[in-house]
């Protein structure tokens, strides 16, 4: 089991979207984003399924899976393996929902996901390969946000 450091449950912390990629039963991936990915301890994550039928069948017959949550302004993030239980009812899932919505969860959540994690890989974009600092990766981002987003009207 591996233990999740300050720099991780950050990440996570921060971004709460992550992609999560099962095995369907052909053998195709299935990946598919989740919004309520949460740290619930050194060595879980806790997930909320809102709609992912899909994903929750994958983990009933084969219960591993990996979770990529990424700073995009950072373009860094981690990759995070591991065995996955889920709750659909129970004092179990009743209470993995109060954590959830302790953390600000309001949608209707059908199931909850938690991963052991079992192995943690950091995801670094290759623009570092070119000796950027992670100031200048942000301002790039940050400003190509501006750029693409200069048309917006948001008091619409």
């Amino acid at each position: 089991m591996a233990k999740l450091t300050e720099e991780m449950k950050r990440v996570v912390e921060e971004q709460r979207l992550g992609f999560m990629a099962t095995v369907c039963a052909d053998g195709t991936p299935n990946l598919s984003p989740k919004g309520l990915t949460f740290v619930l301890d050194d060595e879980h994550l806790v997930i909320g399924d809102v709609r992912s039928p899909a994903t929750i069948a994958n983990l009933t017959t084969r219960p591993t899976a990996e979770i990529n949550v990424v700073d995009p302004i950072a373009r860094k993030g981690f990759r995070f393996k591991g065995a996955c239980s889920v709750y659909t009812e129970g004092t179990e899932f009743g209470e993995l929902v109060a954590f959830l919505r302790s953390k600000g969860a309001k949608s209707r959540i059908r199931s909850v996901m938690v991963m052991t994690v079992d192995r943690v890989r950091p995801l670094i974009s290759p623009v570092y390969d070119s000796g950027s600092s992670e100031y200048a990766v942000r301002k790039r981002q940050i400003a190509r946000l501006h750029e693409l987003n200069k048309d917006l009207d948001y008091d619409a």
